[in-house]
């Protein structure tokens, strides 16, 4: 008990010391005030901020839980998943390799890699690394490749040329993780290592970002890693999340997991033109090129105290409150963090929490922390946030109230429930099979099994609020003999068609 004591008593101690050498000192308890009513309005058991100037982590705080169960606190140590702000850490690469002449940003991205394949001639001849890293291919996002199936990096790749754009090459921004996994399995090819050895010796080894990994597996180990929670139902009591949807070939799009004290590194080498600590860690004309401009993000800026966003290469730029910023948010399996620089200022700022009833904050969260650092005038972020977010939850409910409505009571399935049975197929998607259990149908994903409930007439749904899996809808249909042969189902966004195999 009592070196734990001193091991308390030495972190405060250096909290403070590294607080008194910045000029910002007198914002970090008015910080603090905001985040712990952040924490209690959203309903967050756990979040961590780290706060970088110039070349030095001024302020670091875990905040609540990252076990609420056995009240486990959130350190400055404790590794969350970092999501989509693994995308900087890709395009950089990419930078360095074309830094190296190993690669061109604006050269057809087959020149490097032949075997990658897209849904048209001219997706084929005209698309760059630059078109991948910043969202204009035209190509719709297709998450269900990724979350939920087992797939490999290299056929996940191979679907690609099934995903039929949206728009025309350089057309507009559509936001697209499968890019990012083909960008690095680019990267994967010219070296002949793989995209986590690329980041773990470029990056991780180079920043000493030693607790930072990509698996769900190594974050365990550590044993000093954050679990998520949702709400399953309107008491606000939370749960934790025990099913995760991502896999792990996704990587390059936003597998990483790290800490505080591990992405002020990253921080760092970013404020100071890729220097740490006296080392060229990644070139300066590597930062430059992530940032600068190419696809129009936000068309419509939704508030007055922000620019249009402009997505770069793994991050955007506006400005807010007259200042340039550069960001990026991060969303996966209930983790949501936010990294955003105040360049002129020297400030890095990177938060992160475990809360899906707190997914729609992500954008804004850091904004109240720059008003405090900069003493600017103070914008009702989360209270506006909020406004938004309770009024999706009333959309949300009247659509599915809507959608309820729709059903036609005392109908039955056309076919007994054997004629279901079987195992169906999407050329994109891969397999799903259908089941009986117990005298219902049993729809079974990868690792997911829940029950169908039926409808009306040949409708099924599953009713997984309470565990945060998944929720599908599964439609049935016959073919001219009759016979049950195919189903349609929303994945992710995307209507997708499953054939029984024969």
């Amino acid at each position: 008990m009592k070196n734990k004591f001193l091991i308390i008593t030495f972190l405060l101690i250096a909290s403070i010391s590294k607080a008194q050498q910045s000029p910002f000192q007198k914002a970090f308890p008015l910080i603090d005030g905001y985040i712990d009513s952040l924490m209690k309005n959203w309903n967050i058991p756990g979040l961590a901020l780290g706060i970088v100037y110039k070349d030095q982590l001024i302020y670091t705080r875990g905040y609540g839980y990252r076990d609420l169960e056995n009240k486990l606190p959130v350190q400055s140590t404790t590794i969350f998943p970092i999501g989509s702000n693994t995308k900087l850490f890709t395009a950089t690469a990419a930078c360095m390799f074309a830094e190296e002449g190993k690669l061109h940003l604006d050269k057809p991205v087959r020149n490097y890699m032949p075997s990658l394949n897209f849904n048209n001639d001219e997706l084929n001849a005209k698309v760059t690394i630059r078109d991948m890293l910043s969202h204009r291919t035209g190509v719709p996002r297709y998450d269900g490749i990724w979350k939920v199936y087992p797939f490999s990096r290299k056929e996940m790749i191979d679907k690609m040329s099934q995903m039929k754009p949206q728009l025309g090459l350089r057309e507009g921004y559509i936001y697209n993780n499968m890019m990012y996994v083909a960008s690095g399995a680019v990267m994967e090819g010219i070296s002949g290592i793989s995209w986590e050895d690329i980041i773990r010796k470029r990056f991780f080894q180079s920043l000493q970002m030693n607790a930072s990994c990509f698996s769900n597996e190594d974050m365990m180990k550590s044993g000093n890693f954050s679990y998520a929670y949702f709400e399953p139902d309107s008491t606000r009591k939370l749960q934790r999340i025990n099913w995760l949807t991502v896999n792990d070939a996704v990587g390059p799009a936003g597998t990483i997991k790290s800490n505080v004290e591990d992405m002020s590194h990253w921080m760092i080498a970013q404020l100071n033109a890729g220097k740490y600590k006296g080392e060229q860690v990644i070139p300066q004309t590597a930062i430059k090129q992530t940032r600068i401009p190419n696809t129009i993000a936000d068309k419509e800026s939704k508030w007055d105290e922000l620019s249009n966003s402009i997505y770069c290469l793994g991050r955007t730029i506006q400005t807010y409150k007259g200042y340039k910023i550069a960001m990026h948010t991060g969303s996966i399996d209930g983790y949501y963090s936010n990294l955003t620089f105040v360049p002129s200022e020297n400030i890095g700022i990177f938060m992160v929490h475990n809360s899906v009833s707190a997914e729609s904050i992500r954008p804004i969260m850091a904004f109240p922390v720059i008003d405090l650092l900069l003493n600017l005038s103070k914008t009702s972020w989360s209270e506006r946030y909020m406004k938004e977010y309770l009024k999706s939850k009333a959309d949300s409910k009247r659509q599915k109230d809507s959608v309820n409505a729709t059903q036609v009571k005392n109908t039955i399935p056309s076919h007994s429930l054997n004629n279901y049975i079987g195992k169906y197929t999407n050329p994109m998607y891969g397999e799903m099979n259908i089941e009986i259990q117990n005298n219902q149908l049993l729809l079974s994903l990868r690792g997911q099994n829940s029950l169908l409930y039926h409808f009306h007439y040949d409708q099924f749904n599953t009713k997984e609020e309470a565990t945060g899996k998944p929720d599908f809808r599964i439609n049935f249909f016959t073919n001219s003999k009759g016979e049950i042969d195919r189903f349609s189902v929303q994945l992710f966004g995307n209507t997708a068609e499953f054939v029984k195999k024969q």
